[in-house]
């Protein structure tokens, strides 16, 4: 590489030292995901249609974000519950299926079992929103000239980034605007809020831990990605567009952002066989990280699984571990 990326090392020698450089590093990751929208103060959202479930009920919503297909989201609540309770933002996966999108929340593809039956059994609420280019939005956002799949992904990204914004930090808006609906349900507590996510939805939970405060907690399964190592790696191929910020590595790397999600607690969970999380990003990830949360007394809120013989997966241990963590909030 050209250039020196910033060491988180340099700046977690002690908590004075971090507590006074955060803020600045926050600010500085913001700036690289270009020109974004304010967030609306008060999201106002349509709901149309109401279904039952064995286990709550669940709405089809479409979230106000200026344009006419809007943000189309599933919303659901248990039926055994307390309100206001907890509630989990799960951010879909990637994965070349751009048909799916928010419909993730029902399928078990790629994990053990439908993520709506898991939460909803947990007694939590939960929302999913179809990212930019998936589900109800492919072709539909303005700025994807009508385009589908990965032509679709491209076209979002050349125009945002024309925009002098990035198709990254567009997707992150999305989701704290659809943090900010959960936070408006009457259903939810506003301080036992959750993301979790599998693959790129991983990576989004991850980010939204570093940008939302009031999170209580974060689950990342299946991508861990140290972007130097991607390099080094030669992997770069194996991530969508969606996946660059430019600059990124003229700010930091992967283990600044996360960095900013403590004292919280964070869980990470990743296969060792896994060729789109560098095994040794993950472990330079591991030692930074496990510094800044000891700097806050409580090296226990951090965790990083790494599960021998599995690939890009979720297996069932993941998913039960997922579970207890989410459970303590």
């Amino acid at each position: 590489m050209s250039h020196e990326t910033p060491a988180l090392e340099d700046l977690i020698v002690d908590l004075p030292t971090w507590e006074a450089q955060r803020a600045g590093l926050l600010q500085r990751i913001r700036k690289a995901l270009g020109t974004l929208p304010d967030l609306p103060a008060q999201v106002e959202a349509q709901v149309l249609e109401v279904r039952q479930h064995p286990l709550g009920t669940l709405e089809k919503v479409r979230l106000d974000n200026g344009t006419s297909i809007g943000i189309p989201a599933w919303f659901a609540s248990p039926s055994q519950s307390n309100a206001p309770g907890p509630a989990v933002l799960w951010c879909h996966w990637h994965g070349g299926e751009y048909d799916a999108g928010k419909q993730a929340l029902f399928e078990q593809n790629h994990t053990p079992e439908p993520p709506l039956d898991a939460f909803l059994r947990m007694g939590r609420s939960v929302l999913c929103i179809d990212a930019y280019g998936f589900g109800e939005r492919q072709g539909k956002d303005p700025e994807s000239c009508g385009d589908l799949g990965q032509e679709g992904e491209h076209s979002l990204c050349k125009a945002f980034l024309w925009q002098g914004s990035s198709l990254w930090g567009r997707m992150l808006w999305d989701d704290r605007m659809a943090l900010q609906y959960l936070r408006q349900r009457s259903e939810v507590d506003p301080k036992r809020l959750a993301a979790a996510g599998l693959s790129m939805g991983a990576t989004r939970a991850q980010w939204l831990m570093a940008f939302e405060p009031e999170l209580a907690c974060g689950v990342a399964i299946a991508c861990l990605v140290r972007y130097a190592d991607l390099i080094r790696s030669k992997a770069l191929n194996r991530h969508g567009m969606y996946f660059f910020v430019p600059g990124m590595l003229e700010v930091c790397d992967l283990e600044s952002v996360l960095a900013l999600a403590a004292p919280r607690p964070l869980l990470c969970m990743n296969g060792a066989e896994d060729a789109l999380s560098p095994q040794e990003g993950i472990r330079t990830i591991q030692h930074c990280l496990s510094k800044v949360y000891q700097l806050y007394g409580c090296p226990e809120a951090f965790e990083s699984i790494v599960a021998h013989g599995v690939g890009h997966a979720c297996t069932p241990a993941m998913w039960q571990s997922m579970q207890a963590w989410i459970g303590k909030v």
